[in-house]
């Protein structure tokens, strides 16, 4: 985020934390800013409202309802995921599991139908 800092004439700044402890010009102003070290307090006070902003934007998930219905009884997969897994590997006819993007078995030589 960064520290806000507002010079004498009344503008609003927000200056990078590595700027903490020093000196600088208004750019919109000839007005001389101090930039103060925040305490470790304002420093998490400012974390904590930022995620509290964060997970009121992020407003509901689309997991949400699905999760809901799991809790009821419901009984379905438990994973929210198992219908879009794409599996990466057949079966040979010899039984060694190989990458489904190759065209030929690399134990028995054989080519592999898709």
């Amino acid at each position: 985020m960064g520290i806000r800092v507002e010079c004498p004439n009344g503008h609003v700044l927000n200056i990078k934390e590595k700027y903490a402890g020093k000196k600088g010009l208004c750019p919109k102003c000839p007005g001389q800013v101090f930039v103060h070290v925040p305490d470790v307090t304002e420093v998490i006070q400012r974390a904590v409202d930022e995620s509290e902003q964060r997970t009121s934007a992020a407003g509901s998930s689309v997991f949400d309802e699905a999760m809901g219905n799991s809790e009821a009884g419901d009984s379905g997969s438990a994973s929210l995921l198992s219908g879009s897994v794409i599996r990466h590997h057949i079966r040979c006819e010899c039984g060694s599991n190989v990458p489904m993007w190759y065209a030929k078995c690399p134990t028995c030589g054989r080519f592999l139908e898709h």
